[in-house]
């Protein structure tokens, strides 16, 4: 499915702007429209204090005119590229915000920070990030710092992709994704599958021929792929082995279908890989896509839906 609407939640971190620039490293191929998202905390007013009316009101609507102007400076590298950039300030919770304009925008995916400016390093993938993860409409591409310097500025918006998966049911829908974004964005897609570890060479080698049988199964299920494929079966830890060999290929993106749950595989890889994470949760329904323009929109607005 070819990427035409991006949404890309910002907090002017260090975070944001590695986000935005694998936001638009994706957008590239298919010109897909970027929409960057600030979203502006709720403060209830202190004990006792009487809100100032109008004044109150105009200090607030100047501050999100010089936010939206600030999110419209941080997405230049879109603007420069030629893409078709909105900008949307609102106020509320961070994650219902996020998930109601990805719903109006009908994104095709959302690209953020796995953490925001608080921080945590890689203790811990940042909350907003996680709950969005969980929640989202769409896939989420989650960005580390590392990642930054391995985002393509020309070329492939790829290059190579690693698609991990458990050969389960759900997997097809994974698959199906992977070879839909190489196709999209010119690249190569490993299919990968890590196994347990077995006793014996001879077993070893029994049981990874008949993984990436599998998987080459998996591959030409909806007809030939469309772009460079090849099937791995490896042995170990599986997110440790899932983030060592994005390093090895390398892989400029690794694909996951899993819940985001605590210590889930999913879990783990995004919080520990260098590279950016896609991660879909299945079973969603995806609407028809419309047509967007191709020009710079201001959109502010409170937390309630149409704002």
């Amino acid at each position: 499915m070819p990427i035409r609407r991006i949404l890309c939640p910002v907090d002017f971190s260090g975070w944001s702007r590695a986000a935005v620039e694998r936001a638009v490293a994706l957008a590239r191929p298919t010109k897909a429209e970027i929409t960057g998202l600030f979203v502006l905390p709720v403060v209830s007013p202190i004990a006792g204090e009487v809100p100032s009316g109008s004044c109150s009101l105009e200090a607030d609507a100047n501050m999100v005119s010089a936010l939206a102007e600030d999110l419209e400076a941080f997405l230049r590298p879109a603007q420069d590229e030629g893409l078709s950039v909105r900008v949307c300030v609102k106020r509320g919770d961070c994650v219902a915000q996020i998930l109601e304009q990805a719903r109006e925008t009908d994104a095709d995916i959302i690209v953020m920070g796995t953490h925001g400016a608080s921080g945590l390093e890689r203790l811990v993938l940042g909350s907003v990030t996680r709950n969005v993860l969980r929640k989202a409409p769409c896939p989420v591409v989650t960005v580390s710092l590392p990642s930054v310097s391995r985002t393509p500025r020309t070329g492939a918006a790829i290059g190579r992709m690693l698609c991990a998966v458990e050969l389960s049911e759900s997997s097809a829908d994974t698959v199906s994704y992977a070879l839909s974004l190489g196709r999209s964005t010119g690249a190569e897609v490993t299919l990968l599958h890590v196994l347990k570890r077995v006793r014996g060479v001879a077993a070893r080698a029994r049981r990874a021929a008949d993984v990436r049988r599998r998987l080459h199964a998996a591959a030409l299920a909806d007809g030939e792929p469309g772009c460079p494929v090849e099937e791995m079966a490896v042995f170990g830890p599986p997110h440790r082995e899932i983030v060592r060999m994005a390093e090895a290929r390398p892989a400029g993106l690794i694909v996951l279908g899993n819940s985001l749950r605590p210590g889930s595989i999913a879990a783990r890889v995004a919080r520990e890989a260098t590279v950016p994470v896609l991660t879909i949760r299945h079973g969603r329904e995806r609407e028809s896509r419309r047509s967007r323009g191709s020009r710079v929109q201001r959109v502010s607005g409170q937390s309630s839906p149409g704002a």
